[in-house]
């Protein structure tokens, strides 16, 4: 059985928003030091690589990423390749998955450099996936949202649409189409966000196929 990993590496060299925490990583015993076993320690921001928004995140009464039920970042998906500077209604029109990913130029960007721009996500798509009974979106890019934004209208179209979302995936190499994703975040209590371990396994969907 075939997986893809596209998963985004944490290490320091790791790039996170400006001004947020960055990835520490420390041995805290060694066996080559007398310990019976070698021990790390991780301190890192919750949005730092591939990750998965909690409500929390944009909204004080959301939920915290242990109350996200976990169903939506289970199941068949579908990847669509995006070029343009917004991802807009009419890049979807086609989609039947009940999960979407979009892959834009940022899986051609190096995890250690951040961008100087992403390819949102218009909220009128995510309105409009929503309305098709889509559950969760997924993106390449570090935020569905403009990285200079400030009322982050797509997070909150999110909310409006009960849908869960997916940041810094790695969908470089990643052919569009349908697929099954696993996409499960860490159980951290009354977080706002998760670390997730995301993989891929091509699947053959008869088309209009839904799950």
């Amino acid at each position: 059985m075939r997986y893809i990993d596209i998963t985004r590496s944490l290490s320091e060299s790791t790039a996170v928003w400006p001004g947020d925490q960055r990835v520490e990583w420390t041995w805290t015993a060694r066996r080559e030091e007398g310990s019976t076993v070698n021990l790390g320690a991780i301190t890192t921001s919750v949005h730092a690589a591939t990750h998965a928004d909690a409500p929390l995140h944009f909204d004080d009464s959301g939920k915290a990423i242990d109350e996200v039920p976990l169903r939506p970042f289970l199941g068949p998906a579908e990847v669509v390749h995006v070029d343009d500077d917004v991802i807009s209604p009419e890049h979807v029109q086609a989609v039947s998955a009940p999960r979407v990913l979009f892959k834009t130029c940022a899986s051609s960007v190096d995890r250690t450099q951040w961008p100087n721009a992403v390819t949102a996500v218009h909220p009128d798509t995510i309105r409009m996936l929503g309305e098709r009974g889509v559950v969760l979106i997924g993106t390449d890019a570090p935020s569905i949202d403009p990285l200079d934004s400030k009322h982050l209208e797509a997070h909150h179209a999110l909310a409006e649409t009960g849908m869960v979302n997916l940041e810094g995936l790695q969908l470089a190499g990643v052919s569009p189409g349908r697929y099954h994703l696993t996409a499960l975040p860490l159980k951290i209590e009354r977080a706002d966000a998760a670390p997730v371990r995301a993989v891929l396994q091509p699947v053959s969907v008869e088309p209009g196929g839904r799950e």
